[in-house]
């Protein structure tokens, strides 16, 4: 349960976790760090789970953390004995944190300076189990501010759901206490959309969504080697993973009718969403994972989406290698 105005009315300076996983950013990390010892908000500890990289990301890390001297007692740096995967790694932060709140900052991105004292003051305000925010997006082409578009929980989940709403962890703050004993965890299988098997669950359960529109983080999209740009069988495998936990969750919510059109096609909408990511030498691959999907209609998704499902489950290749190129000089033009 939330925590009383009695209580709240104590904790005008509660405790924030924030947690980072670390692997491969050794380019980045240095930036990431010192937006969070730099917060102009006091009461943070830091919980960085090292997720046995094989660069000089720790060492980078190590540097920065001697600069901010009070800062340091604040600190923890976990080391996995071999890579386990962004799941694991976020649930050994999360099994480690104490905060009455929780923000999990990924080690290629970085944060407004006065992020956690907005949101924390927004959290304590409308005392939210979570407060979702605006996002900057760091691109070739300069800086895009993505606005959060939330009205209701329904309407937002349903947007989880298919792929239109921000499924990120790191643009929402959270109740500590709410998160860790609602018992949802990420699945230490799904190495790729660990944040979208979680984040529609976590909603759900929540009782109560504050909004505050401003642009707190900065999200890289320029790192090749991060999990999100390495498009691998195992990687597609671990979408497919991420669609079945969901498709168990919602089929068996309490209102479950609410959302039966939207996860009957779930399935169908990654892989569509998997195929407009990747090249010609994924799709097969993409489709050889859900092929139990294939007798699927596809009604409910876009015409866009259904031309893409259509070419895909008839194997015309060619065709659609050259709707693919269409639509992503569309989607260029419209950025």
């Amino acid at each position: 349960m939330p925590p009383t105005p009695a209580a709240l009315s104590s904790m005008t300076n509660p405790k924030v976790s924030i947690l980072v996983p670390v692997y491969g950013v050794e380019q980045y990390i240095e930036r990431c760090a010192i937006s969070l010892f730099e917060q102009t908000y006091g009461n943070i500890e830091y919980i960085f789970v090292n997720d046995a990289t094989r660069d000089d990301s720790i060492a980078v890390l190590n540097t920065v953390i001697n600069r901010y001297p009070l800062r340091k007692s604040a600190v923890r740096i976990i080391h996995h004995p071999q890579n386990k995967g962004l799941s694991a790694a976020r649930n050994t932060a999360i099994a480690h944190s104490t905060g009455e709140y929780i923000l999990h900052v990924d080690s290629d991105d970085y944060l407004s300076l006065d992020a956690i004292a907005h949101l924390t003051a927004k959290a304590l305000q409308t005392r939210a189990d979570i407060v979702l925010f605006d996002t900057n997006v760091l691109t070739d082409n300069g800086i895009i501010t993505e606005q959060v578009g939330y009205t209701d929980k329904q309407t937002y989940i349903k947007g989880l759901l298919q792929h239109t709403a921000k499924c990120a962890h790191w643009n929402k703050f959270y109740r500590g206490d709410f998160y860790r004993q609602s018992g949802i965890q990420s699945c230490e299988d799904i190495r790729l959309a660990e944040d979208y098997a979680v984040t529609p669950r976590l909603v759900h359960a929540a009782q109560t969504i504050a909004v505050l529109h401003e642009p707190l983080y900065f999200y890289e999209t320029r790192n090749q080697s991060s999990y999100v740009h390495n498009l691998t069988r195992s990687a597609i495998e671990s979408q497919y993973r991420a669609d079945k936990v969901l498709v168990d969750w919602f089929r068996n919510v309490q209102n479950a009718d609410t959302y039966r059109d939207i996860v009957n096609v779930l399935p169908v909408r990654s892989m569509v969403s998997l195929i407009k990511r990747s090249d010609r030498p994924a799709w097969q691959e993409i489709l050889d994972i859900y092929r139990e999907y294939l007798n699927l209609s596809g009604k409910g998704m876009t015409m866009v989406n259904r031309i893409i499902y259509h070419l895909a489950r008839h194997h015309d290749w060619a065709t659609l290698q050259c709707f693919m190129y269409f639509y992503h000089l569309v989607m260029q033009d419209n950025q």
